[in-house]
């Protein structure tokens, strides 16, 4: 089965105007994505198909838009999550 993740360079290319509330999840080496930090787009609690992907959490943090805030992981989070950005 082909993956129908949309991997893009950089949050640029999304248009959030589109999006109820869009909320970044930080992944670390999920399943379909061993060894990288994945940024997937949420759209309120639904997962979209856009993924920025990059080797460093560093250097996927430096990508999170201004205008997004850190907020704590939740309790019983999935364990590849590092965090979430509202």
């Amino acid at each position: 089965m082909e993956n129908p993740d949309r991997l893009i360079s950089s949050f640029d290319e999304v248009s959030f105007s589109d999006y109820k509330m869009p909320i970044i999840c930080i992944y670390s080496s999920p399943r379909d994505y061993q060894g990288m930090f994945v940024a997937r787009l949420f759209d309120l609690n639904q997962p979209t198909h856009t993924i920025l992907m990059r080797p460093s959490l560093e250097t996927i943090r430096n990508e999170i838009p201004g205008r997004f805030s850190l907020v704590p992981k939740a309790k019983g989070e999935d364990s590849t999550i590092v965090e979430t950005w509202i």
